[in-house]
C-alpha cells in the first residue's frame, strides 16, 4: 500500500532513540500507513465515495475564475476534495500557467487538481472543429473545462463569441 498526496508522510524515529531494527520499524510504519489508507477510504466513503468536491460554506470551493485583469490564465480558489478515497487540499488560490491559443481549430484544454502533488494542471486538448475535452489524468480531478479559440486574447468567465471561456466541471460529493 502506498499513500499518494501529501495527506501523511512516513515517520523517521531518530530524537534520543536507541538502535532498533529496521524490520520493526518497517512494520510499524505499514500499519500506520495501512490504517490512514483505511480511515481515508471511510472518511471518502462517509462523504458518498468516488472523487470530488467537499462542499463547505462556499460554492466557490475549487473553482476556477477568470483572472482580473483578464489574461491567457486561470485562477482556482482553495478547497477541498477526495480524489481516487484520498484527501486533497488546495490551500491558497492558485494561477495556472498561460496557456497557448490554438492555431487553425477551438481547442478544450481540462483544468485538475494532481493527488500526487496537491497542486494544479492544465491538460492540453486536441485542436478540432467540434473539440472534445480531454479526460483527467490518472489520480486526478477534473475542475474546470477551459474553451479555447483561434487569435483569442483573453480567457473570461462567460462566453462572449470571441475569446476563450470557462465551463466548471466540480463533482460535488
Amino acid at each position: 500500500m502506498a499513500i499518494k498526496g501529501n495527506a501523511y508522510t512516513k515517520t523517521k524515529w531518530v530524537f534520543e532513540e536507541r538502535p532498533v531494527a529496521s524490520s520493526k520499524l518497517n512494520t510499524w510504519d505499514d500499519r500506520i500507513e495501512a490504517a490512514l489508507e483505511l480511515i481515508h477510504y471511510l472518511l471518502s466513503i462517509s462523504w458518498g465515495g468516488g472523487s470530488g468536491v467537499i462542499r463547505k460554506a462556499s460554492t466557490d470551493d475549487l473553482k476556477v475564475f477568470a483572472t482580473s485583469p483578464a489574461s491567457l490564465t486561470v485562477e482556482v480558489r482553495p478547497g477541498y476534495a477526495f480524489v481516487s478515497h484520498y484527501p486533497y487540499k488546495l490551500a491558497a488560490t492558485t494561477q495556472t500557467a498561460a496557456v497557448t491559443p490554438p492555431v487553425g481549430n477551438p481547442r478544450i484544454d481540462l483544468v485538475q487538481a494532481r493527488l500526487e502533488t496537491w497542486d494544479i494542471s492544465v491538460k492540453t486538448g486536441t485542436p478540432a472543429a467540434t473539440p472534445v475535452a480531454p479526460s483527467p489524468d490518472t489520480n486526478c480531478l477534473a475542475l474546470a473545462q477551459l474553451y479555447l479559440r483561434p487569435a483569442m486574447t483573453v480567457i473570461k468567465d462567460t462566453n462572449d463569441g470571441t475569446n476563450g471561456y470557462v465551463t466548471d466541471a466540480r463533482v460535488f460529493l
